[in-house]
């Protein structure tokens, strides 16, 4: 008989151990309360991505000249643009569904909440309670976007990420308060799109936890787009206007801000609440379930995944977690690693990062050298018209490996999983130098900043 394991969540962490799971022989249940996929799919990396690459396309539609193409973009439809993400949030859910049935995943609509360690109890959305047991459980119930206790969400002018989603038309103007990924991505957004866009930070700069020397030009780039971005910035109070509707914020220094909209962008609050962790015992904080590195709880066949446990709150570590709780439940030894995950951000100019930055890699006493590579040096980014940005690679001195690289520029997201390949698998330069890459691409410029840091850079790849 197979084993039974019910998880509790369906987002990237929860179905991707149910397919796990599936593959390996498991009868799996999934109970979700809105739709497979979670956060990311719905409400989160996908839908903000496709409104991001919209305004992309209006952006390059308006710049066609220099490429000898003479054309006038129509009107800007922003209802169309989120008719577009509907559809691709719909596809990418229906893909899922798809899945599960080819693997026979069962899945529940509502609530789970642990009674026992092999007990769930489930609200149904039709307001039923069920109880289902399990020889192992996995919870994986995510995020929710935080919301500090002095505003009032009234997710009408007082928004979330997830209602700016779904906003039907084009914000003449918005202060988002958040200056982290999610902030900079709509700020982007609305920016790029004709919003007259206040982005405020509460610390000295924005994307704290990117090189430096990326947040500065990211500040820069946006401020060209005609956001006014206020790092040093904290709010002291923030009320939606009557009768006008409209938002006022103010900030400790007692600086007034007026916009239709504010969009709150100070990160993620862990649904670690009414699950039922008190009931069998689990060991958790307001940092998350706590969680080794086989994805498991202190009690017995009672694991954690995703966002939940605090670890790293993006999607794709949510789903390696899932991959490697189901690889345990299911008998093979699989361990969670955490060194090389990769970062990005879907602005305009795209940043990608992974490993340590150069004051990371100082601030742990380590010897260590920068070099970069400009995309005004590479041959396709003339040819795409867009020179943008940079590669900054982080040498060991002593060793020659890679442990870093931040990329600023096109395609940066894309040109991230190479640069993930250089940092796990340890490279040193001259295992770098070894690999040809093809030319003309963007990718040169990955190879010719890490050659940079010994001077054996050959050329910029523009010939």
């Amino acid at each position: 008989m197979a084993k039974k394991i019910l998880i509790i969540g369906g987002g990237p962490g929860g179905y991707v151990a149910a397919i796990r799971a599936a593959q390996l022989g498991a009868d799996a249940i999934v109970v979700e309360k809105y739709a497979l996929g979670g956060t990311c799919l719905n409400w989160g990396c996908v839908p903000t991505k496709t409104l991001l690459h919209s305004a992309r396309v209006y952006r390059i539609l308006r710049e066609t000249r220099k490429f000898g193409i003479y054309c006038t973009p129509g009107p800007l439809r922003f209802d169309k643009m989120v008719e577009s993400k509907n559809v691709v949030v719909q596809n990418n859910v229906a893909g899922i569904e798809g899945l599960f049935k080819k693997h026979r995943i069962k899945t529940q609509k509502g609530t789970g909440r642990l009674l026992e360690p092999n007990t769930v109890e489930i609200q149904t959305e039709d307001g039923n309670v069920v109880n289902e047991t399990a020889e192992a459980v996995i919870i994986a119930t995510g995020s929710e976007p935080l919301v500090p206790g002095f505003v009032k969400l009234d997710k009408d002018r007082i928004i979330t990420t997830t209602e700016a989603l779904d906003l039907d038309h084009l914000p003449n103007s918005i202060a988002i308060v958040g200056g982290s990924v999610s902030g900079c991505e709509f700020a982007c957004l609305f920016g790029q799109l004709g919003s007259k866009v206040t982005l405020i930070e509460m610390l000295d700069r924005i994307v704290p936890t990117e090189d430096a020397e990326i947040s500065r030009r990211l500040q820069g780039d946006l401020r060209a787009l005609g956001v006014q971005v206020m790092t040093k910035t904290a709010v002291k109070s923030l009320e939606k206007q009557y009768p006008e509707g409209t938002v006022r914020l103010v900030t400790e220094n007692n600086n007034q801000i007026d916009a239709d909209y504010c969009l709150l962008a100070m990160g993620r609050k862990l649904n670690t609440a009414d699950i039922g962790l008190e009931n069998v015992g689990i060991e958790f904080s307001a940092k998350g379930i706590m969680v080794n590195e086989r994805m498991e709880t202190n009690i017995k066949n009672v694991y954690a995944v995703g966002d939940v446990t605090g670890k790293i709150l993006l999607a794709h570590v949510a789903s390696e977690q899932g991959i490697v709780a189901a690889e345990n439940i299911m008998g093979t030894d699989s361990k969670m690693s955490y060194h090389a995950i990769p970062n990005f951000i879907y602005t305009d100019p795209e940043i990608g990062s992974v490993g340590m930055t150069e004051q990371e890699a100082k601030d742990r006493g380590m010897d260590v050298r920068t070099s970069k590579a400009t995309f005004k040096t590479n041959a396709m980014a003339h040819a795409i018209g867009d020179t943008t940005g940079f590669v900054k690679a982080i040498i060991d001195r002593e060793t020659r490996k890679v442990l870093g690289v931040h990329i600023l520029g096109p395609h940066a997201t894309d040109l991230l999983a190479e640069a993930v390949t250089l940092v796990k698998m340890g490279m040193t330069v001259e295992e770098v130098k070894e690999v040809v890459h093809p030319h003309p691409t963007l990718s040169e410029t990955i190879r010719e900043a890490v050659l940079a840091s010994v001077d054996q850079a050959v050329h910029g790849q523009r010939r």
